[in-house]
C-alpha cells in the first residue's frame, strides 16, 4: 500500500495524531465517524476523562478508539478550555504507551510522529541513552513552540553539535511535542463548519464546563481611541497584533464586522487589495488562535517601534502606571 492511501496500523492507533492518521481518516465513510452511536459514545468518554470526570478505557475496536480520537478533538475545538484539557490528557495518554516501547522503536515513532531524527546511543555512565542533531533539536524545539526553559538548548547537554538525552527526557519530549501537535489540530479545526451530528455531544458537555472567564477591557481602552485616529505607518503590524485582536476576542465582534472596522482605520490613508486579504487573513487567525491584545504598557515594552506609531493624543492620556 503507498503512502498516499493508508491502513489502519497500530502505532496510528496508539497516536492518532500522527500526519497519515488524519489522512486515513479523511477517507472513512461521514457513517463510521460522525453518526456512528459507538465512535460518539467513545469520544465523549475521552472527554469526560480530560475534564475529570471518569476514567477513559480504550474501545475493543481498533476502528472506533481511532475514529473517536478526531471525534472528540472536533467537539473540543468549539470551547477553548475543553480543547486545552483534552490535549494534555491526551498527550498523557500518549506519554504512557510511548514510555512501554522498546528503545530502539522510540526513534521510529517520534520520527513517524513529529518528522524527528533521533539516534539510539545506549545508555553511559550519565545516563544519556539518545542524542540528535542540534539544528534537529532546534528545528523540533521551534516547530513546535516549546517555550519551557526545561527545553532551552543552554539547559540540554550538548557536545560538538549533539544533543543528548536520557531515556526518561525522550518520554518527556513525546509527552510536550504530542501536546503541541494535538492542541495546533484543535486550534486548526475551529475554522471548519461544525457537523450537526456532534452537537448533542457538545451540549452534554457544556454543563460540566467552567464559565467563562469575563475579560477586562480596562486596559485595551487606547485600542478604541486608535479606532478613530488613523495612523500612516505601521498599519499591518497594528491589524495583526491589536486591531484584530481586539475586536475579535475582547468586542467579540463577527468576523466581516471585525474586518470592516479594521479596513476603516486602513482606509483613511490609503488602502490596497493586498491590504484587504492581510486583514481578512488576520481576522481569522485572531479568531482561530483566541489571540489577545497586547495593553499599553505591554506594547510599550516588547514593542517599542510599533508603540512609537501611536498618536501622542493616546500614550499621553493611556500613559502606562509607572511611567
Amino acid at each position: 500500500m503507498s503512502r498516499e492511501e493508508p491502513v489502519l496500523s497500530q502505532l496510528m492507533v496508539k497516536y492518532p495524531f500522527t500526519p497519515l492518521s488524519r489522512k486515513f481518516f479523511d477517507r472513512l465513510p461521514i457513517e463510521e465517524s460522525f453518526s456512528s452511536s459507538e465512535v460518539l459514545r467513545q469520544a465523549e468518554s475521552r472527554l469526560l476523562s480530560s475534564i475529570g470526570q471518569g476514567r477513559y478505557a480504550p474501545h475493543v475496536s481498533e476502528l472506533i478508539e481511532f475514529s473517536s480520537f478526531f471525534v472528540a478533538v472536533l467537539v473540543a475545538s468549539q470551547e477553548l478550555y475543553l480543547g486545552q484539557r483534552l490535549a494534555r490528557s491526551e498527550s498523557d495518554l500518549a506519554r504512557r504507551l510511548f514510555i512501554r516501547e522498546r528503545p530502539l522503536d522510540k526513534q521510529v515513532i517520534l520520527d513517524e510522529c513529529f518528522q524527528i531524527k533521533l539516534t539510539r546511543t545506549g545508555p553511559d555512565t550519565a545516563g544519556y541513552g539518545y542524542s540528535m542533531h542540534v539544528e534537529d533539536y532546534l528545528k523540533a524545539t521551534a516547530h513546535f513552540e516549546l517555550k519551557s526553559q526545561y527545553w532551552r538548548l543552554v539547559n540540554r547537554p550538548l557536545d560538538r553539535g549533539t544533543v543528548y538525552l536520557t531515556e526518561n527526557g525522550v518520554n518527556d519530549l513525546f509527552g510536550d511535542l504530542s501536546e503541541k501537535m494535538i492542541y495546533g489540530g484543535v486550534k486548526n479545526l475551529r475554522k471548519v463548519p461544525f457537523p450537526r451530528q456532534l452537537s448533542q455531544v457538545r451540549e452534554r458537555l457544556l454543563p460540566l464546563l467552567p464559565p467563562p472567564r469575563v475579560k477586562s477591557t480596562r486596559g485595551y481602552l487606547y485600542v478604541e481611541e486608535l479606532l478613530s485616529h488613523p495612523v500612516s505607518d505601521g498599519r499591518h503590524r497594528l491589524t495583526w497584533l491589536v486591531l484584530a485582536p481586539y475586536l475579535i476576542n475582547v468586542k467579540n465582534l463577527e468576523e466581516d464586522q471585525a474586518v470592516e472596522k479594521i479596513r476603516s482605520f486602513v482606509a483613511a490613508k490609503g488602502e490596497t487589495s493586498s491590504m484587504k486579504r492581510f486583514i481578512e487573513y488576520n481576522v481569522k487567525r485572531a479568531k482561530r488562535n483566541g489571540l489577545m491584545p497586547p495593553t499599553l504598557g505591554k506594547l510599550k515594552a516588547e514593542h517599542p517601534d510599533i508603540y512609537a506609531l501611536l498618536p501622542k493624543e493616546i500614550t499621553q492620556r493611556y500613559r502606562p502606571a509607572g511611567n
